[in-house]
Protein backbone atom coordinates (compact mmCIF):
# COMPACT_ATOMS: atom_id res chain seq x y z
CA UNK A 1 0.00 0.00 0.00
CA UNK A 2 0.95 3.24 -1.12
CA UNK A 3 1.01 6.44 1.81
CA UNK A 4 0.67 9.78 1.05
CA UNK A 5 4.21 10.59 1.65
CA UNK A 6 5.34 7.84 -0.58
CA UNK A 7 3.19 9.24 -3.69
CA UNK A 8 5.40 9.67 -7.23
CA UNK A 9 3.70 12.81 -7.72
CA UNK A 10 2.37 14.44 -5.21
CA UNK A 11 0.96 17.63 -6.49
CA UNK A 12 -1.58 16.01 -8.86
CA UNK A 13 -3.92 14.05 -6.58
CA UNK A 14 -4.62 17.31 -4.41
CA UNK A 15 -5.09 19.54 -8.15
CA UNK A 16 -7.36 16.86 -9.13
CA UNK A 17 -9.05 16.86 -6.18
CA UNK A 18 -9.44 20.88 -6.35
CA UNK A 19 -10.45 20.98 -9.70
CA UNK A 20 -13.61 18.56 -8.88
CA UNK A 21 -14.51 20.63 -6.20
CA UNK A 22 -14.52 23.11 -8.38
CA UNK A 23 -16.70 21.57 -11.05
CA UNK A 24 -19.06 20.66 -8.07
CA UNK A 25 -18.96 24.05 -7.23
CA UNK A 26 -19.75 26.02 -10.54
CA UNK A 27 -22.50 22.67 -11.35
CA UNK A 28 -24.42 24.01 -7.96
CA UNK A 29 -24.60 27.59 -9.31
CA UNK A 30 -25.82 26.36 -12.65
CA UNK A 31 -28.55 24.13 -11.36
CA UNK A 32 -29.08 27.24 -9.14
CA UNK A 33 -29.47 29.44 -12.12
CA UNK A 34 -31.89 27.17 -13.89
CA UNK A 35 -34.15 27.12 -11.05
CA UNK A 36 -33.83 31.04 -11.17
CA UNK A 37 -34.73 30.66 -14.67
CA UNK A 38 -38.72 31.78 -15.65
CA UNK A 39 -41.25 34.41 -15.50
CA UNK A 40 -40.16 37.29 -12.71
CA UNK A 41 -43.59 39.20 -13.59
CA UNK A 42 -46.66 37.59 -12.01
CA UNK A 43 -49.16 37.06 -14.14
CA UNK A 44 -47.52 34.30 -16.80
CA UNK A 45 -49.21 30.90 -16.02
CA UNK A 46 -47.30 29.56 -19.05
CA UNK A 47 -46.49 26.58 -16.43
CA UNK A 48 -46.85 26.12 -12.75
CA UNK A 49 -43.83 27.64 -10.75
CA UNK A 50 -43.35 29.34 -7.63
CA UNK A 51 -42.83 33.03 -6.43
CA UNK A 52 -40.04 35.46 -7.49
CA UNK A 53 -39.01 35.90 -3.90
CA UNK A 54 -38.66 31.41 -3.15
CA UNK A 55 -36.44 31.71 -6.51
CA UNK A 56 -34.28 34.81 -5.69
CA UNK A 57 -33.74 33.49 -2.38
CA UNK A 58 -32.96 29.79 -3.07
CA UNK A 59 -30.55 31.55 -5.60
CA UNK A 60 -29.12 33.84 -3.11
CA UNK A 61 -28.47 31.04 -0.76
CA UNK A 62 -26.93 28.41 -3.24
CA UNK A 63 -25.12 31.51 -4.27
CA UNK A 64 -23.85 31.80 -0.44
CA UNK A 65 -22.60 28.19 -0.15
CA UNK A 66 -20.73 28.46 -3.22
CA UNK A 67 -18.71 31.62 -2.15
CA UNK A 68 -18.29 30.14 1.24
CA UNK A 69 -16.69 26.49 -0.14
CA UNK A 70 -15.69 28.06 -2.97
CA UNK A 71 -13.05 29.89 -0.46
CA UNK A 72 -12.59 27.57 2.28
CA UNK A 73 -11.44 24.74 -0.77
CA UNK A 74 -8.91 27.73 -2.49
CA UNK A 75 -7.53 29.18 0.89
CA UNK A 76 -6.52 25.55 1.98
CA UNK A 77 -5.27 25.26 -1.32
CA UNK A 78 -2.81 27.94 -1.04
CA UNK A 79 -2.44 27.41 3.01
CA UNK A 80 -1.46 23.78 1.65
CA UNK A 81 1.21 24.82 -0.78
CA UNK A 82 -0.94 23.89 -3.46
CA UNK A 83 -2.03 20.90 -2.21
CA UNK A 84 1.40 19.12 -1.08
CA UNK A 85 2.61 20.10 2.03
CA UNK A 86 0.37 20.32 5.32
CA UNK A 87 1.04 23.84 7.22
CA UNK A 88 3.09 22.73 10.01
CA UNK A 89 4.22 19.55 9.68
CA UNK A 90 5.26 19.11 5.90
CA UNK A 91 3.66 15.97 5.38
CA UNK A 92 1.10 15.63 2.36
CA UNK A 93 -2.54 17.25 3.19
CA UNK A 94 -4.99 14.58 4.08
CA UNK A 95 -7.97 16.39 1.98
CA UNK A 96 -8.52 19.69 -0.45
CA UNK A 97 -11.48 20.06 1.63
CA UNK A 98 -12.28 19.67 5.82
CA UNK A 99 -14.84 17.54 6.98
CA UNK A 100 -17.35 20.52 7.59
CA UNK A 101 -17.08 21.50 4.18
CA UNK A 102 -18.77 18.07 3.35
CA UNK A 103 -21.44 18.43 5.33
CA UNK A 104 -21.96 21.94 4.34
CA UNK A 105 -22.04 20.86 0.72
CA UNK A 106 -24.81 17.93 1.67
CA UNK A 107 -26.96 20.32 3.66
CA UNK A 108 -27.07 22.17 1.12
CA UNK A 109 -27.88 19.75 -1.82
CA UNK A 110 -30.49 18.51 0.50
CA UNK A 111 -32.09 21.71 1.33
CA UNK A 112 -31.73 22.63 -2.21
CA UNK A 113 -33.70 18.97 -3.30
CA UNK A 114 -36.39 19.64 -0.57
CA UNK A 115 -36.89 23.48 -1.95
CA UNK A 116 -37.61 21.61 -5.53
CA UNK A 117 -39.56 18.67 -4.35
CA UNK A 118 -42.16 21.50 -2.49
CA UNK A 119 -42.21 23.60 -5.30
CA UNK A 120 -43.08 21.14 -8.21
CA UNK A 121 -45.78 19.24 -5.10
CA UNK A 122 -47.19 22.54 -4.18
CA UNK A 123 -46.83 24.06 -7.95
CA UNK A 124 -49.73 21.55 -9.43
Amino acid sequence: MITPVDRDDPGMQPERTLMAWQRTIALLVVVGLLFLRGSLSSGDTAFPETSPEVRVATMAALLVLGGVLGTHVWLRWRGSEHGTRAPGTGRPPQSVASPWAMVLLCAGVLAFGCVLALTVLLGS
